[in-house]
């Protein structure tokens, strides 16, 4: 059925303003001739239909293209988690850097907010320093690129290619394609999609740091997580404080615990409209066809008559920083948009609602046989070691908001350890990823902290 799908879309389907885009003149093509393989052949497909449009050489790459790419070798590594998730680490080799020190560097574990390939696509292919994953390499550490079950999910599912069909009806019918989609496909295991970032943190972030310790033979390692891997190593805290005995330090970039305070086009928008919208299945992958997605979300922003249009909604989505992110950064960043589950997304909304993040809310009846009253309990964010913990926050950051890291900051048992609060007064919640001067207000700063205190913290008693 798929594949008359397919036949239809390419005979009828595709709106006109969309086939106006693919035929503009304004695409410069760029060849993959010169990289190695994807070495995961789900990410052909995406590929595929990107080669005719890219006009930058980081669009649709993979992980490993993109880290080849820049002259650095890495290893993939499988690890499995105590409910039976295969996750997927990236170790990131620098041959200098082991030529130097041998393979004694310090293992740091760096976890996205949306993707893997987040950390190693924002710099050109001949200036490594914008990317966190490539400065902490050449600053001869150990890292490790952490992928949680909800982009890591695309390396198993190979059988999820739902076509591009889909894709164009989605815009204007999401429920009914997300139905018609369930039927034809069952969408693999409804139980396989049952996680938010409560589980990412009980059983991802410790399946991943325990792998990395057996791995290196290092006691402790340095975490570094980012947007909604601030929440997910949060919440395994809450519960298992005793778990930051395995960090020299926890570095939470753009930390998010209270999600009342939010800016820009999420605010507008009112979350018990989005509930609405997303419907109460909550068991299934957000965008069941991510390939084409993801291949079309970067095309139509590749086209120079839209991508100034694309810079600016990217803007009021994540706090706008006009003069560090050029509209060209956009297209790649789409290209690499991955997989979540339906019912993560529904949990991070249900947080708009209620400020601070709780447990899933299932209703007021679940509710109440889950966890014993109607409403979804709050975390307790007191019970988070702060021995160890480090804060990175910016002023213009729309999802982690200044009032909101406030909000963490008293609700913490004691100060952090550090917390630092990026000087350039328009910093995003994505300028980490994207900034021109990434490098001198976030990347430095992260590489000295971890020099002056990597190995001289002090675990109090409590903990």
């Amino acid at each position: 059925m798929g594949s008359n799908l397919s036949q239809l879309f390419h005979l009828c389907i595709i709106p006109s303003f969309l086939l106006s885009l693919l035929l503009s003149s304004s695409y410069s093509n760029v060849s993959y001739q010169k990289l190695p393989p994807p070495e995961n052949p789900n990410f052909e497909q995406e590929q595929l239909i990107l080669n005719p449009f890219r006009t930058t050489l980081n669009q649709g790459l993979t992980c490993g293209q993109l880290i080849a790419s820049r002259g650095f070798k890495y290893e993939r590594h499988f690890v499995t988690t105590e409910d039976g998730y295969i996750l997927e680490l990236y170790r990131i080799i620098n041959p200098y850097a082991i030529a130097a020190r041998g393979r004694n560097l310090k293992p740091i574990l760096v976890l996205h907010g949306g993707h893997i390939k987040e950390w190693v696509d924002g710099s050109p292919p001949h200036d490594t320093s914008k990317s966190l994953a490539f400065a902490l390499a050449n600053g001869e550490f150990d890292v490790w690129l952490g992928n949680d079950r909800g982009p890591g999910i695309r390396i198993i599912l190979d059988s999820i290619h739902i076509k591009l069909l889909h894709l164009i009806l989605l815009i204007y019918m999401y429920q009914y394609v997300y139905e018609f989609a369930s039927d034809e496909y069952l969408l693999s295991d409804a139980e396989f999609w049952n996680f938010t970032f409560v589980e990412m943190g009980k059983y991802d972030i410790t399946a991943m740091v325990d792998y990395i310790i057996d791995e290196t033979g290092f006691e402790k390692i340095v975490y570094i997580g980012y947007s909604q891997a601030t929440i997910t190593m949060l919440t395994l805290l809450v519960k298992q404080p005793q778990f930051a005995c395995k960090l020299d330090l926890n570095i939470l970039v753009a930390p998010i615990a209270f999600y009342g305070h939010r800016k820009g086009v999420t605010s507008v928008i009112p979350s018990s409209l989005l509930l609405t919208g997303m419907g109460s299945q909550y068991s299934g992958p957000l965008i069941p066809f991510l390939q084409e997605f993801d291949a079309i979300l970067s095309i139509i922003c590749t086209n120079d008559a839209v991508k100034l249009i694309c810079l600016e909604i990217y803007n009021y989505l994540f706090g706008p920083d006009r003069e560090m992110i050029s509209p060209d950064q956009i297209k790649v960043l789409l290209s690499q948009v991955d997989q979540n589950s339906i019912k993560n997304a529904l949990h991070v909304i249900q947080s708009f609602k209620y400020d601070q993040i709780r447990e899933f809310d299932y209703g007021p009846k679940t509710n109440l046989e889950v966890y014993g009253s109607e409403e979804p309990p709050k975390f307790p964010f007191k019970n988070v070691p702060i021995h160890n913990l480090v804060l990175i926050s910016g002023l213009n950051d729309y999802f982690a908001p200044p009032v909101s890291v406030q909000k963490l900051r008293n609700i913490l048992p004691d100060r952090a350890f550090i917390d630092h609060i990026v000087t350039w007064p328009l910093w995003s919640h994505t300028d980490i990823l994207l900034a021109d001067e990434a490098f001198e207000y976030m990347h430095s700063v992260i590489i000295d902290i971890i020099r002056v205190h990597g190995e001289d913290i002090q675990v109090s008693p409590e903990v």
